[in-house]
């Protein structure tokens, strides 16, 4: 199904489009630096850091290889960095595995280009989508017990304190569920899946729950601003596979 709107914002508007999200961006994490953080020079880092991961986001969304890659590759580099320097060894983990699958991503997306150099993303068969589903299941059964194991050591990249959501939703498991579809999603995406963006789709509100519950009501702002963009994606990668299918 074809939407004049989402036509024009992923061709003709593009530029107008990603100049518009951008800022709104920018302003969000400003905001969320300025009211959340002391300002100290990890602080700024990290704000940088987030500035660099926007232009990547919006780079995959339109299909460029370099400037998403390129920049994937940067800002989970910055994330590292970040992390390492609190302590927070756990955390390193996903900016870890998505460095590497960014590495990949620049060699293997270069290979499916279209005239205009831009990747062609491809549908995903049964198979793909059960070992997805088998992935995320198994997934979510080791996680606790690989956080378990490096909690040992003080490491732990989720704390369980019992807390739950309006009551009803465990704070670990909405934790847990975020990193395993996150990592599942990253991996779609690398492999040029159009499906990737319906698990970033996901991803994202299952965020807005955790900065719910943790109260970030600013850094819930900027989930939904990188939501607007999962969607653009999500268009712009299904009219894509179709049209080189047409061709």
């Amino acid at each position: 199904m074809r939407i004049q709107l989402l036509d024009n914002i992923t061709g003709k508007w593009a530029m107008q489009w990603i100049v518009i999200w951008f800022i709104c961006g920018v302003i969000a994490l400003s905001t969320g630096f300025w009211l959340t953080t002391e300002h100290t020079t990890l602080d700024i880092f990290y704000l940088g850091v987030s500035f660099v991961g926007l232009v990547c986001v919006v780079s995959l969304s339109f299909r460029k290889n370099v400037m998403g890659n390129g920049l994937g590759m940067a800002a989970t580099a910055g994330e590292v960095v970040v992390q390492a320097t609190s302590g927070a060894v756990g955390l390193m983990l996903a900016p870890l595995f998505n460095f590497f699958t960014h590495v990949y991503g620049l060699f293997y997306w270069s290979k499916h280009t279209d005239l205009d150099g831009d990747m062609v993303p491809k549908s995903a068969s049964k198979w793909v989508w059960l070992i997805t589903a088998a992935f995320i299941a198994i997934g979510l059964a080791l996680f606790p017990v690989v956080n378990d194991l490096l909690a040992s050591y003080g490491y732990a990249v989720v704390e369980d304190d019992n807390s739950k959501f309006l009551g009803i939703i465990s704070f670990f498991w909405i934790n847990v569920l975020a990193f395993v579809l996150s990592i599942t999603a990253q991996a779609a995406m690398i492999l040029r899946y159009s499906f990737n963006w319906w698990l970033w789709i996901i991803v994202n509100f299952v965020w807005l729950i955790v900065n719910l519950m943790s109260g970030n009501y600013i850094f819930a702002i900027q989930t939904m601003v990188y939501q607007v963009n999962a969607f653009i994606g999500l268009y712009e990668w299904h009219r894509s596979e179709q049209t080189s299918l047409e061709v």
